[in-house]
């Protein structure tokens, strides 16, 4: 069985793969807060947590992101559908022979909603209701649910429904046309925003490893979370007792002790949070969407996750 990543992310799993991870991650980050108490499972504890915040979240995203490229790729060859089935009904078929004889032309994705509408025909469905469960399936497309929309209600009007797919087909390729443009004048801001997250890891970095000799020596003698003698040093504050939930990720990444691994973790987290804003900046500016993001924060958050690890 060849395994197909838009079937296991259909529209029918939708509510489980959403309910079912948010299940698993309330559960594991109950399980880590609890683990978190004790300080012998802190590390484990804080890792549990983190991985039950990821199950919550993730699988949402990766849903959104796969359904968005999905439909994106479907609305490239819309146009083109609509403008194949005008043809042929002009030519003297039936809308059911019109919509048969696409089959056999390549549509993408396209396809499989072609295909599932083709086979209601054959159960002698109307094709009135085969075009609404069309638009239906394909609803959380804008461009596709409002085409369809116009399309049937210009049937059940008894307007020219292949005149009306022509015109369709045109404005839906000029609109296409104007996304991809935008698409080409925001790719300058996604520039951007990659430079100013790697410009910030890099500033991070430098503040860590230029701060944290100065400090371990005692050149900074710098005063945190009110502490009451003036005299005393950073070297004297012990912040992982003060914030052990920041520190509790040291063991496992292998981020030092005591004041070197509390300033990594602090920058780590900084890191890894303006990585994946930026990265969902860099989805709505691009494509509008902030599920396309998911690609632009996934990679940007491996690679503030790799330089902390390397250089860190």
């Amino acid at each position: 069985m060849v395994f197909d990543i838009n079937t296991l992310f259909a529209h029918e799993n939708e509510k489980l793969i959403k309910q079912g991870s948010l299940i698993i991650g309330v559960v594991l980050v109950i399980i880590g807060l609890i683990l978190a108490f004790f300080s012998k499972f802190q590390s484990l504890g804080i890792i549990i947590l983190f991985i039950g915040a990821i199950m919550s979240v993730v699988p949402s995203m990766i849903y959104a992101y796969v359904n968005f490229s999905k439909y994106s790729r479907m609305e490239d060859q819309f146009p083109r559908f609509l403008r194949d089935f005008a043809e042929a009904k002009k030519s003297g078929m039936t809308f059911q022979d019109a919509l048969l004889s696409r089959m056999n032309t390549d549509y993408g994705e396209l396809n499989s909603e072609i295909a599932k509408s083709v086979h209601q025909l054959s159960w002698g469905m109307p094709f009135v209701q085969v075009m609404a469960a069309m638009a239906e399936r394909l609803k959380y497309s804008s461009v596709m649910r409002r085409s369809f929309t116009i399309i049937l209600e210009a049937f059940n009007a008894g307007g020219d429904v292949t005149e009306v797919m022509d015109d369709l087909s045109t404005d839906i390729k000029k609109i296409k046309e104007l996304h991809d443009e935008r698409k080409a004048d925001m790719s300058q801001q996604v520039v951007m925003m990659y430079f100013i997250s790697f410009l910030f890891l890099v500033i991070a970095l430098m503040m860590y490893n230029i701060m944290m000799p100065l400090v371990s020596s005692g050149l900074m003698d710098i005063n945190l979370f009110g502490a009451s003698d003036s005299s005393s040093s950073v070297q004297d504050i012990d912040y992982c007792s003060m914030v052990p939930f920041v520190c509790a990720i040291c063991v496992p990444f292998n981020f030092g002790e005591g004041q070197l691994c509390y300033f990594e973790a602090i920058f780590f987290m900084m890191a890894l949070i303006q990585a994946i804003t930026s990265g969902l900046m860099c989805g709505e500016i691009s494509e509008g969407s902030a599920a396309s993001g998911f690609k632009h924060a996934l990679f940007l958050s491996a690679v503030a996750f790799i330089v902390f690890i390397v250089f860190g």
